[in-house]
C-alpha cells in the first residue's frame, strides 16, 4: 500500500489527539498537541492512506543538533504495512534537513515491534527509564532509551 505524508502544524492539534488517542492507551489531548507547537523546533507529520484518512503520525522536537522523537504512532488496523517505516523516515530526513546530528527516542520496553523496527533502521539502545510509562490501570512499565546518528 502506499502512503502519503504531509508537514502537520499546530491546527492539526485535534487530528493527532484523535489518532493518538486511537493508538495508544493513555492518549494526549488536543490542547497538550497545541502546546507542543509553541516551541521552537518542533515539527510532525501525518500518513494518509489511499483512502485519503489519517492512519499515523509521528512528532519531534528538534534543539540544537539533536532532535527527539516524542511519539509517533500507527492505527492498529494499518500496523505492520510499512507506515512507521513512512513517518520514520520523515522524521529522520527532516530532522536532517532541519541540522540535526542525532535522534533520540523512548519506546516502552513491551512494544517489541516498535524497538525492531527501531533497530532495523540503526537505532542503538543507550539506557533504560524505569518505570516511565504510566499505564491506565496505575500499572507502569520502563523505557528503552534509543539513538541514530543522522
Amino acid at each position: 500500500m502506499v502512503y502519503r505524508m504531509q508537514a502537520v502544524g499546530r491546527s492539526h492539534a485535534k487530528a493527532l489527539a484523535e489518532l493518538h488517542a486511537n493508538c495508544f492507551a493513555k492518549g494526549w489531548n488536543h490542547l497538550e498537541f497545541e502546546s507542543f507547537f509553541e516551541r521552537a523546533g518542533v515539527f510532525a507529520g501525518m500518513a494518509y492512506g489511499p483512502d485519503k484518512k489519517p492512519v499515523g503520525f509521528v512528532l519531534c522536537w528538534l534543539i540544537e543538533d539533536q532532535c527527539d522523537l516524542l511519539s509517533m504512532g500507527v492505527l492498529p488496523e494499518h500496523r505492520r504495512e510499512g507506515v512507521g517505516l513512512v513517518l520514520l523516515d520523515y522524521a529522520t530526513h527532516t530532522a536532517r534537513d532541519m541540522g540535526a546530528k542525532a535522534m533520540t527516542l523512548e519506546v516502552n520496553i513491551t512494544n517489541t515491534a516498535a524497538q525492531t523496527l527501531y533497530q532495523q533502521q540503526g537505532f542503538e539502545k543507550f539506557s533504560i527509564r524505569k518505570d516511565y510509562y504510566s499505564h491506565p490501570d496505575g500499572s507502569r512499565a520502563d523505557a528503552v532509551c534509543m539513538k541514530k546518528m543522522l
